[in-house]
């Protein structure tokens, strides 16, 4: 699931390419599903990866073998994540009517910065760079290894916000069940992932994953159904629009929709890569349409105590399954997810194989959980992840490596883009970023309950 909720590779062998591994996997495994978009696009450059590279599927411009079907199916199960769990709440907020036009700005906006990335390896190609397999790359070719480090920093740190979220969701879901307080929550989550993480193969996660995309599915369609039923039951009058919680809306819709980093391997995995921006399209204004209609059906159900996550508002055995089984499929996402952010780090830190590389994967799992109890509201902490690091990897990135890679020979109307993208990031994300830090200010030092308000 994404968080932007909003995921893995498409594909195991994408996934082994892009971390430098080198041992094959079994044919059956190269089609597995992916689950999120930002476990995606790191660089292999630092795996000793020269130009040219060794043969991937997108390299050059040659086509992949996925199906349009199948990488349409990839694209859903990405973006519609955890964090369409927080869309309800925000729509609370900020009014049905303005949310409902945040979230399809806001999804225009991410399809037009996709497509720049999608151009920008396409003119890289034309110049003979036949190795961008990620974002990183084009990081890395664009503006150097500071180029590169930077998209790198700015993945890990997203990959393990969401993680971070996963951890919050399961906590806040347990003690709306069991009454299990959240920091026993966040203390018996560690030692199975513990375990988890330290798996070396993603080929050993695969089914852990295929689990995780049946639960969370499932429970976000049993969700969408509750939703339904309890609209008879609420008759209080719902807002349209209420523009003092703009920022807050667009934040939780960038986390929704935050996925950039996915694109090109998914396009490389594509059979048909030029019908890949239409398909890219067409998909992502389908979930546009699923996001409002969730997050309006879940505020017209619970009106203005819808909470965030929405899960918390639904009651009885049935919800009891749903929470518990999206507890259970986030839960196994989260190794999924951290599967290359554990690689990254430890080359960053110079951690070997070994005992020591196993402790330090435990620790990662343990920091996230410390964070996951000291932020215990769920629609704050997706709204800071989205306005502070989804708006720089989602906007700003792409236009300014698409602006820097035409060589001062864009045209007008690219100049209005990609300015406009970076002009939409940069002031978004910072006003985004302070009302949101503010928020997480309150809610973790004063203990404020901000859905009471």
């Amino acid at each position: 699931m994404s968080d932007r909720d909003g995921g893995d590779f498409g594909d195991e062998i994408e996934m082994k390419t892009l971390l430098g591994e080198d041992d094959e996997l079994d044919e059956d495994v190269s089609e597995l599903p992916i689950s999120d978009p930002t476990v995606a696009p790191f660089s292999p450059s630092n795996k000793g990866h020269g130009h040219g590279g060794h043969g991937g599927h997108g390299h050059g411009g040659a086509p992949g073998t996925a199906s349009s079907s199948s990488v349409a199916a990839n694209i859903f199960i990405s973006f519609v994540g955890a964090g369409i769990l927080g869309l309800p709440s925000a729509f609370s907020k900020g009014g049905w009517v303005l949310s409902s036009g945040i979230t399809a700005i806001v999804c225009f906006l991410s399809v037009k910065a996709m497509m720049l990335l999608i151009e920008t390896r396409k003119i890289l190609e034309e110049k003979g760079h036949n190795d961008v397999e990620g974002y990183g790359d084009v990081g890395r070719i664009v503006s150097g290894a500071r180029g590169e480090n930077l998209v790198n920093l700015f993945l890990v740190i997203s990959q393990t916000g969401f993680a971070t979220a996963y951890i919050i969701f399961i906590s806040r879901n347990l003690l709306s069940v069991f009454g299990m307080p959240s920091l026993v929550t966040c203390l018996c989550v560690i030692p199975f992932l513990g375990y988890l993480v330290n798996l070396r193969s993603m080929a050993g996660l695969a089914p852990f994953s295929l689990f995780a995309d049946f639960a969370n599915i499932l429970g976000l369609f049993i969700v969408f159904c509750q939703d339904v039923s309890y609209l008879p039951l609420n008759h209080e009058h719902v807002t349209a629009f209420n523009f003092s919680y703009l920022l807050y809306v667009t934040s939780v819709t960038v986390y929704c929709f935050e996925g950039v980093g996915l694109i090109l391997p998914l396009e490389s995995s594509s059979a048909d890569r030029q019908g890949f921006p239409r398909l890219l399209s067409i998909v992502l204004a389908s979930i546009t349409c699923l996001m409002i209609c969730f997050g309006t059906l879940g505020y017209m159900g619970f009106g203005h105590e819808t909470l965030s996550p929405i899960t918390l508002n639904l009651s009885g055995p049935i919800a009891n399954v749903v929470k518990l089984s999206l507890c259970t499929g986030l839960y196994l996402t989260y190794p999924v997810m951290m599967f290359p952010v554990n690689t990254v780090l430890e080359e960053v830190f110079s951690v070997s194989y070994g005992s020591k590389s196993v402790r330090f994967r435990v620790m990662v799992v343990i920091g996230t959980s410390f964070i996951a109890w000291s932020v215990p509201d769920f629609g704050v902490f997706i709204a800071f992840v989205g306005a502070s690091i989804c708006m720089i990897l989602g906007f700003v990135m792409p236009a300014y490596f698409h602006l820097q890679v035409l060589d001062g020979k864009a045209t007008p109307k690219q100049k209005m883009i990609d300015y406009g993208l970076i002009a939409f990031g940069v002031v978004m994300g910072s006003l985004g970023t302070l009302e949101s830090g503010k928020d997480l200010i309150d809610v973790v030092v004063f203990g404020k309950d901000l859905d009471a308000e």
